[in-house]
């Protein structure tokens, strides 16, 4: 673990220094390339270089605004176009040298989300440890942490919701209803229901189409976003949720059984002779 860490730490500051820089892909526009919560490694690279198909992270004309986009053409006169793997059309500037922030390297999928997380992570471990440290006995420190690091992860879960989500692309009206498009912005596979009309299952960065045809007020037609997990997804969480309390439970077990003969040996010399 040390020796990952030091590997980790040296990858940083490599990219660091060679003008390397980190974005979190905050819209799903990209699709199942670079899904809401991605994190993008942006390598700088010169204009000339720049080929079709390749991702790049730019400043439109104009505005101090980000984009990632994959490149779709080069124009004419030099300039570059993009677009976004779901939009239907493609992106309205032209992009010259002075815009291009970089190309896109390497892209780490649902990392983003943990580092939208760090400040509540950080701040609530720092609390923690204080907490556990200073005000905590000594056998119930390990079950202060686990329950605390269970609490600081699921703050972390409800807060920032990286887990299901979905985002609503359009809405086409029909004559009995109306066809919503959406794409999937979270890190669990998704199942999208509506009554009467069957469902669409989609993964992270996915877009898929479901026809709503029951309102549940006039004009108000409602599609139902719920988590499509395996038996083995389930199982893992099922862990995950219990982690705390069977972490507890063998810490508490393994302290007893090394305290046990110390606490008999002392029992022991107490007695007169």
């Amino acid at each position: 673990m040390f020796a990952g860490l030091i590997s980790f730490s040296a990858l940083v500051g490599y990219w660091a220094l060679t003008g390397g820089r980190w974005y979190v892909v905050q819209t799903p526009s990209m699709g199942q390339a670079a899904p809401v919560g991605t994190l993008l490694w942006v390598k700088p690279v010169s204009y000339g270089s720049i080929h079709v198909g390749e991702i790049i992270t730019f400043h439109p004309p104009g505005t101090h605004e980000t984009y990632s986009h994959r490149v779709v053409r080069i124009n004419s006169d030099g300039s570059l176009s993009t677009r976004g793997d779901i939009n239907l059309a493609g992106d309205p500037w032209k992009l010259r040298a002075p815009n291009i922030e970089g190309a896109v390297a390497m892209r780490w999928w649902g990392v983003g989300w943990v580092i939208e997380a760090a400040p509540l992570l950080v701040v609530g471990g720092i609390a923690l440890w204080i907490l556990v440290s200073w005000f905590t006995r000594p056998r119930w420190k390990a079950p202060a942490a686990m329950v605390g690091i269970a609490v600081i992860l699921s703050l972390s879960i409800v807060i920032y919701r990286p887990l299901v989500r979905a985002d609503l692309l359009s809405f086409v009206p029909h004559r009995h209803g109306g066809e919503a498009t959406y794409v999937s912005t979270g890190l669990l596979p998704t199942k999208l229901s509506a009554p009467g009309n069957g469902h669409i299952n989609l993964r992270d960065g996915q877009v898929g189409s479901i026809l709503s045809t029951h309102p549940i007020h006039h004009d108000v037609y409602v599609v139902h976003l719920d988590p499509r997990l395996r038996w083995w997804w389930w199982l893992v969480m099922v862990l995950v949720c219990f982690a705390p309390a069977l972490g507890t439970v063998l810490i508490g077990r393994s302290r007893q059984e090394g305290d046990g003969p110390m606490a008999a040996g002392a029992s022991a010399r107490a007695i007169p002779v």
